[in-house]
């Protein structure tokens, strides 16, 4: 009898380590970041979409992810295109362009990003399976507090030398090359 009682002691113990490992697993993670200036809160990743309100510069702003392009701007230059930061704005996902904050970390990649930009690459065939990949720091590439960028290296069937492949902004994934 005492056997069972310490193996249900003993399982009920486990089962609730592992809830625990679960809850802090799924903590949503973000990225710290300031208002430039008075942002603009719009409902959906772009100029034209409903404005839910504004926040004030110097405002800490939590970024759960990043939109390279705003839904509504694929038709425009790409020089006219900017990149939307995903934000908690009265307890519901928000969008504010993300030239206007300033990063606490401008290299820490923004939730998701990198490993969608990653997905983009392989999709869009850009290497394959058996192709290496390293992504390196950009150096200077950031003003003060402005997103970092990531150069994508690539080592084609994982020999030879190392070729640039693609710049990319670490807190939005737009990236060219």
């Amino acid at each position: 009898m005492k056997k069972l009682f310490a193996f249900l002691v003993a399982t009920c113990l486990l089962a609730l380590s592992f809830s625990f490992n679960l809850t802090r697993v799924d903590a949503a993670s973000y990225d710290k970041a300031y208002a430039a200036k008075t942002l603009v809160v719009k409902s959906s990743p772009g100029s034209t979409y409903k404005t839910l309100g504004e926040i004030k510069a110097g405002h800490l702003v939590e970024v759960y992810g990043g939109v390279a392009v705003g839904k509504d701007q694929d038709n425009w230059y790409s020089y006219q295109q900017y990149g939307f930061s995903k934000i908690k704005y009265n307890n519901k996902y928000a969008y504010v362009k993300t030239d206007d904050l300033r990063f606490a970390d401008p290299f820490n990649w923004a939730p998701g990003v990198k490993s969608e930009v990653i997905k983009s690459v392989y999709n869009n065939q850009y290497v394959t399976k058996q192709d290496k990949i390293k992504l390196v720091k950009l150096a200077d590439s950031s003003k003060k507090g402005s997103p970092g960028f990531y150069t994508m290296y690539v080592q084609q069937n994982g020999k030879g030398k190392w070729i640039e492949l693609i710049t990319i902004n670490c807190k939005t994934g737009w990236y060219h090359g």
